[in-house]
């Protein structure tokens, strides 16, 4: 498996192998991903991300702008109303952490900031549109507003709580490390985005902004995601017999086929699933980039042939 790792002007190499690999195993794979699995899964990820910044490029060049921002990014994400619903929940959780963090700072430094932005004050400077802004002013029937159960994560949270049913501490500790793992530059976030920047572009071709790069590692950790649970629904189908529609609920690999919707391949405290194979990544690009597949939930969406490019995560 060959690696399409990513070289800048400075001779250094930059891949998010070890990222990926901690991604995989944090949505239900085995603890030791397959490095062949890891390595497809990155060129997946790379592969998306450019093709998309191509995407947005060319619409902020309609635009008259020279710099892609997230409303660039947002606007591509504009029909798949479930992810923008992921990514309003996402920035609020964001909002949420710096909020705590801004309180946990000494008073002196408080009342110096409230004093600086007091005497900066000026009516004239328009304020940044955030995520949510954009969202709302996409979501023009307000459709985002109105889904108030995010499926994806309660499925995943779910697998997540049978794997870690009979976790020793430092199983744990690990598989939360793993949980915790993305796509910015560091375990903090307050580390930035330089080293996702740098990867998907090494030459400084495009001007990214800052909020545009936050869009992007959201889409990239859910290309992993979707990745990971794809699989799992392939795994599911291949229990299947013929003759007997119940056959792949058998041994104890699902709990509740009317509440998790077929999405859950793992059974409770069972954490040595096996690891990823390429021939299943590869079975889920081919399902979901066949447009005869049919009406199949995740394989389904964006089938439309008229489409110029299809992303897994939007």
């Amino acid at each position: 498996m060959v690696s399409y790792f990513t070289i800048d002007a400075t001779g250094e190499v930059t891949n998010f192998q070890k990222e990926i690999s901690n991604m995989m195993h944090g949505f239900g794979d085995n603890p030791n991903p397959n490095a062949a699995t890891v390595v497809l899964v990155e060129n997946i990820v790379l592969q998306q991300l450019r093709s998309l910044l191509q995407e947005a490029s060319n619409f902020s060049n309609l635009r008259g702008s020279k710099v892609i921002s997230n409303y660039d990014i947002i606007y591509l994400m504009r029909k798949n109303l479930l992810k923008l619903k992921r990514l309003h929940d996402y920035q609020l959780k964001l909002d949420h952490i710096d909020k705590s963090r801004s309180t946990v700072a000494s008073p002196s430094e408080n009342l110096i900031s409230s004093i600086i932005l007091d005497d900066e004050k000026d009516p004239t400077i328009k304020k940044k549109r955030t995520h949510i802004d954009i969202i709302r002013e996409l979501d023009e029937y307000d459709e985002v507003s109105q889904i108030k159960f995010d499926v994806i994560d309660y499925i995943r949270k779910v697998r997540a709580a049978k794997i870690t049913e009979s976790m020793s501490y430092e199983k744990y500790e690990a598989y939360h490390k793993a949980r915790c793992s993305s796509f910015r530059s560091g375990y903090g976030l307050s580390k930035g985005f330089v080293k996702l920047e740098r990867w998907i572009n090494p030459t400084k071709e495009l001007k990214i902004t800052l909020p545009a790069l936050e869009v992007l590692c959201f889409i990239a950790y859910e290309t992993v995601a979707d990745i990971v649970d794809a699989v799992f629904l392939i795994r599911q189908d291949a229990k299947k017999k013929n003759g007997d529609p119940f056959s792949k609920f058998e041994g104890g690999h699902f709990c509740n086929p009317v509440s998790l919707n077929n999405a859950i391949y793992i059974k409770s405290g069972y954490e040595g699933v096996p690891a990823i194979t390429v021939a299943e990544v590869r079975e889920v690009l081919r399902r979901y980039f066949n447009p005869k597949t049919g009406m199949n939930g995740l394989f389904y969406r964006n089938m439309c042939l008229d489409l110029p490019v299809r992303f897994v995560a939007i």
